[in-house]
């Protein structure tokens, strides 16, 4: 025990005290490197959960509001949009099936939508006061196709609807009769907006 108290040897006591100070302090500080590096948190941990980033850069979307914020789903009414009806030809020989060209005209100042499936659509083909035809009297009548126009201001459409040339009934009710020669009026109407009524003809 005195040797440790009291080193031996050539050199003077202070020195060999300076280097088990310095052997001390070295093992101390090994220590403490080894226990940052086995417990430290993330140390030598590959599955580490990184660190959280900034928010991230929201871009905006070029076309929002691209229409100013009107609603495009609107409804257009007659003070959107004008509808025609016309037969080509006017004159319809035997055996030859109406055809009217329609078209559209938006005449408002902002988009909206119209579509011939909608309620308030009808294809009216009358002679006189003889109700002859309408495409309301039964669901499954494919007069007039389903279609969607999504019209912007000063838009023009064009579709056509072709008639049968048969009569029919309320609630698909079947009608044997068939019109004949003679004048006839078609009056179209498309989600409530009516066309001008026009006349043609049928003849065998």
């Amino acid at each position: 025990m005195d040797g440790l108290r009291e080193p031996v040897g050539a050199q003077p006591p202070e020195v060999y005290w300076r280097r088990r100070i310095v052997a001390i302090v070295g093992a101390v500080l090994l220590l403490v490197v080894l226990y940052f590096l086995i417990f430290s948190p993330g140390g030598g941990d590959s599955t580490a959960t990184p660190p959280a980033t900034a928010n991230p850069t929201v871009t905006a979307d070029p076309t929002a509001g691209a229409t100013g914020g009107s609603d495009v789903s609107r409804p257009c009414t007659s003070a959107d949009v004008t509808l025609a009806a016309t037969p080509n030809p006017s004159t319809f020989g035997a055996g030859a099936l109406p055809v009217f060209d329609v078209s559209i005209t938006h005449t408002g100042t902002s988009p909206c939508l119209l579509d011939t499936a909608a309620d308030h659509t009808e294809l009216l083909i009358t002679s006189g006061s003889d109700r002859i035809f309408s495409s309301a009297d039964c669901p499954t009548d494919a007069t007039i196709n389903p279609r969607e126009f999504l019209l912007q201001p000063d838009a023009e459409e064009t579709f056509s609807v072709t008639w049968s040339r048969q009569r029919s009934a309320p609630e698909c009710t079947a009608v044997s009769a068939t019109p004949g020669d003679g004048t006839y009026h078609a009056m179209l109407t498309i989600q409530g907006i009516e066309a001008p009524d026009v006349s043609f003809q049928l003849s065998s």
